[in-house]
């Protein structure tokens, strides 16, 4: 009973503290100015609350609702119904605040507000000036984006009813502007809407049904959209995705990408290259390997315009690894080297050394200077239980390769031990690790004489499919053989 007590008073798992874990140092502090003015918050006690929990950032582990309790009402019993009220009141504030912050940051509606309003008092040389102020504001922000001709379209529909409210007869309706950035802003949302429908689509075996797609292709056969960069895009992405056969739209969508950067917002870039290296990596998987060139072409764009870095300048350690791999696959050595060293930096602190120490082994066990590998990986400590796997898998192939089979006996040991102690973790991946493990001990006996059973091995080995770097024991196999 007193576990189950102790339970409702704890507020780790609260809805309030999970929400407030995910603001930033600035935006916490930025959240008490918010808390403590009245014009934003008028209920009482709540920034006594928010005083507490911020004084326990950044991680909130030590808040008790009975603890906060006593400091706000020292002189009250504990009522946990009132407290859950009071978590409840400073959970509607914080949304209110991610409300207001986001407004805050859009600039764009702002300035639509502002017109609107002065539209509707009709105080023209306000409206005037505001106008002026904001065509000023696009040009020295040339950015576009899915929202972008949404916002042209009701900036030129509050030029258009001011017309109106005018009454002036001579003057342009600007209709045609109007109609021609709602059509931009439908086309650009339905084609990518499309795309991602057609790409989970394929992956998942789910029919969606896509009313006026047909109409929609035919109208942007007829009319062409160059001038409009967004569109052209994911008109291409579409356009691969139906005909799969034609890579010209890869290119062109490529093209696209590296003449029209400066236009896209981050967040659209991020999701147009997302579409680019997907339709990349379905090109190498059916076997096209120039594709991993291009993958690889992409991620380098990216990396040369900061593309890669999350909004603390972090490079993902999974990112940094696929790149790594694509440049070992495209013999890119020195690049690859280069990359691995430079990069090491804007990966976060507790991947830094672990990241680096695994992919510049994957490089060298590439390159065969297997004696640098094994300094590099025998103390390492990994965050990642996969990462981890693929560390001791590599440092395995090691020692095999450099015909430590003493060392590497003891080795398999300690690993099978490691993957059985895993295994509830690594659920089916837990078979096929051992099976690697069982194959590389045969392996080494085989080294030892018994070239008779390389055949029968062989045969096993092709047949058997829950297997990690079946591709290796086979490599291995084919050397044997030679020596028969």
């Amino acid at each position: 009973m007193t576990s189950l007590i102790f339970k409702t008073k704890t507020m780790e798992q609260s809805k309030l503290i999970v929400l407030i874990r995910t603001f930033s140092k600035e935006e916490l502090q930025e959240l008490y100015d918010f808390v403590h003015t009245p014009f934003f918050n008028k209920k009482p006690f709540v920034p006594d609350l928010y005083d507490l929990i911020y004084d326990e950032s950044p991680h909130f582990s030590k808040l008790e609702k009975e603890q906060l309790w006593k400091q706000i009402f020292p002189q009250k019993a504990y009522n946990d119904i009132r407290m859950r009220r009071l978590m409840a009141d400073l959970l509607g504030v914080c949304k209110e605040y991610i409300a207001w912050r986001k407004f805050d940051q859009d600039q764009r509606t702002q300035h639509l507000y502002q017109l609107q309003y002065f539209r509707e008092k009709q105080l023209d040389k306000h409206f005037n000036t505001s106008r002026r102020n904001i065509e000023k504001w696009q040009e020295q922000h040339p950015r576009q984006d899915i929202w972008h001709y949404y916002h042209q379209y009701r900036l030129e529909r509050e030029i258009g009813m001011s017309i109106a409210q005018q009454r002036k007869r001579t003057a342009d309706p600007n209709l045609q502007v109007l109609s021609n950035h709602l059509d931009a802003f439908y086309l650009i949302n339905k084609l990518k809407a499309c795309c991602y429908i057609l790409n989970y689509q394929t992956l998942n075996l789910v029919e969606y049904d896509l009313p006026l797609l047909e109409e929609i292709l035919l109208h942007l056969q007829k009319k062409t959209y160059h001038h409009i960069p967004i569109i052209d895009f994911y008109y291409c992405v579409l356009q691969s995705l139906l005909e799969k056969e034609n890579t010209s739209y890869f290119q062109r969508l490529k093209n696209i990408l590296v003449e029209n950067l400066q236009l896209f917002t981050k967040e659209e870039i991020n999701e147009m290259f997302t579409f680019a290296r997907n339709y990349c990596i379905k090109r190498a998987n059916q076997g096209d390997t120039a594709y991993l060139t291009e993958l690889l072409e992409l991620y380098q764009l990216e990396i040369e315009n900061g593309l890669l870095l999350n909004a603390e300048g972090k490079l993902s350690p999974f990112t940094y690894k696929n790149i790594v791999t694509l440049g070992i696959r495209s013999k890119r050595y020195e690049w690859t080297q280069t990359f691995i060293e430079q990069n090491k930096a804007v990966l976060a602190k507790e991947f830094q050394d672990s990241s680096y120490a695994f992919n510049l082994a994957r490089l060298y066990f590439q390159q065969s200077e297997f004696e640098k590998i094994i300094p590099l990986l025998n103390e390492m400590e990994y965050r990642e239980i996969f990462i981890e796997l693929s560390a001791k898998n590599l440092l395995m192939k090691t020692y095999y390769e450099l015909e430590e089979f003493e060392v590497l006996h003891s080795f398999l040991d300690s690993f099978q031990m490691f993957i059985r102690r895993k295994k509830k973790t690594l659920g089916y991946h837990c078979t096929s690790y051992l099976n690697l493990i069982k194959a590389t001990r045969q392996l080494m006996r085989l080294h030892y004489g018994k070239q008779e059973a390389v055949a029968p091995f062989k045969e096993k080995m092709t047949s058997i499919k829950e297997i990690v770097d079946k591709q290796w024991i086979l490599e291995k196999v084919a050397l044997l053989e030679k020596v028969a």
